[in-house]
């Protein structure tokens, strides 16, 4: 019998501040939806070991390979200010 996906529980933050912390949002969807290492990673269209870095929070994953993964799961990144005279500079 293939082994089963064991759902991983969504780190509990407000905010994304660390690549571990990321690694470990995309680590819970990807479980979530019972997907295996692989066939995560070829939905997303990257390597099996970039996935496994990213999920291990390793930095020096590309950006693009970074927001493949995201696409490829349907995560996205939002930004809200802190206030409404906030500027970005």
């Amino acid at each position: 019998m293939p082994k089963r996906v064991k759902a991983t529980e969504a780190p509990n933050v407000s905010a994304i501040t660390t690549p571990e912390i990321l690694g470990q949002l995309i680590k819970a969807k990807r479980t979530g939806m019972n997907l295996k290492l692989r066939d995560c990673a070829a939905l997303c269209g990257v390597g099996v070991n970039t996935l496994s870095r990213l999920e291990r929070g390793n930095p020096n994953t590309t950006l693009a390979a970074t927001f493949s993964v995201l696409k490829g799961l349907g995560i996205q990144l939002t930004t809200e200010a802190n206030s409404a005279s906030e500027e970005w500079v």
